[in-house]
Parts: structure tokens; sequence; C-alpha cells
């Protein structure tokens, strides 16, 4: 069973190494105490009990906890970061006929309004709403 628990500790390892969910973190300590135990030739059943009893117990003592730590706070990147800003528009948004443009962090965005019949003229202050493929969705 030695063998057994070396793989096991070997597969715990990279599995957490190429995942970063925590997915095997905790058998990696069970898997360490069932490797001790067979070094002390305990029976092959008390090993596999210890090692799910041990995984488990520190799955329900350290999850949540651990999911708290590594959820924090989103913070929002790139395009995402747009959503709720103000900017100005740079060419009369008309859906109708496809063009519109806001200004907006020194960048130029192709833009739309959320109101299809609405015509919105340049220089008005437009808030982003969201963002539809490389358009502004504004009003």
């Amino acid at each position: 069973m030695l063998y057994v628990w070396i793989a096991v500790l070997v597969l715990a390892v990279v599995l957490e190494a190429v995942t970063s969910d925590l997915v095997a973190i905790w058998f990696f300590p069970a898997a360490l105490v069932s490797l001790v135990l067979s070094l002390f030739e305990v029976p092959w059943w008390v090993q596999i009990l210890l090692f799910v009893v041990v995984g488990l117990l520190l799955v329900i003592a350290t999850r949540p906890l651990c999911r708290r730590l590594l959820a924090g706070k989103a913070v929002k990147t790139n395009a995402e970061s747009l959503i709720g800003k103000v900017c100005i528009v740079t060419e009369e948004i008309r859906n109708i006929d496809e063009v519109g443009e806001v200004k907006v962090g020194g960048l130029c965005w192709s833009a739309r309004s959320q109101d299809p019949t609405r015509v919105i003229a340049v220089g008005e202050q437009v808030t982003i709403l969201e963002i539809q493929g490389v358009k502004l969705i504004v009003s």
C-alpha cells in the first residue's frame, strides 16, 4: 500500500497544481497519514478508512473558510469596467442607421441607444448600460 499512497500524494499535488479551485488539497494530508500508517504495517482497510475520514474532516472543517478567503471581491477588468460610466457622444447615435459613437476613457466606441427610436445628439452625456460585441449600449 506504500506505493498506492505515494501515488495518491503525487496525484493530489498534480491535480491541485493544475486547478485553482482547491479540489485535492485536503487529500494530501489524508494520504500522508495513510502513508505513515502503511510504514507501520497497519491493515489496509484501516489506512483507507483513515484516508476517507481525515479527508472528509478536512473538507468539512476548512472548505467554507477557503472559499471565503479565495472569493474576495471581483474586480471588473477591461471592457466590463466601462459599464455604469458616463461618456460623451461624439457622433450622433441613430440606431435605425446603425451609426453612433461615444468617447470614454480616451477611447472611441461604437454606440447604440437602448431605446431604438431615440436619437442622441453630439455632446450629450450618456450612461453605458451594457456591451454587445464591440458596441456600447447607452441611455
